[in-house]
């Protein structure tokens, strides 16, 4: 949520540091134009062209919470059920390590369970603030997607 970079080089929070890129680059200005808005790190797949892929996502884990940007969200209505879902259940810490545990490499070169517990408890609470957002603004849980 909070990494525009993704979607727009030009936004990096509402607050951002000093030291982003962004700001030291003088780009933060173009923030809030539409017209100035340019996609990057965007791939969609001949297969199934209905459905963006994200790469290159460099989450900032040591954001803050209180300056989290919700601008990649702004427009969509609706969110897959089983991910909510998942969110909700409390088991998401557990799926997360399965799923880091697979590559080994990253596994030990992050120390294992211990060494990414920080960035699994990140993640946690951004799961929760994005449910938060969801149950705000009413939107829509969709099964099929």
């Amino acid at each position: 949520m909070e990494v525009n970079d993704r979607l727009d080089r030009y936004c990096c929070g509402f607050r951002p540091d000093p030291t982003e890129s962004c700001v030291e680059n003088l780009l933060h200005v173009k923030c809030r134009n539409d017209k100035e808005l340019l996609l990057v790190h965007i791939l969609v797949r001949k297969a199934d062209p209905s459905r963006l892929v994200f790469i290159d996502n460099s989450g900032r884990p040591h954001h803050p919470t209180d300056n989290l940007n919700f601008r990649l969200v702004e427009g969509i209505d609706e969110f897959p059920e089983k991910a909510v879902s998942v969110l909700q259940s409390g088991c998401l810490e557990s799926l997360l390590l399965h799923s880091l545990y697979v590559d080994r490499e990253f596994w030990e070169s992050h120390g294992g369970a211990r060494g990414l517990r920080s960035l699994i408890n990140t993640v946690e609470q951004r799961g929760k603030i994005i449910l938060q957002h969801i149950r705000d603004k009413k939107l829509r849980l969709n099964r099929d997607l």
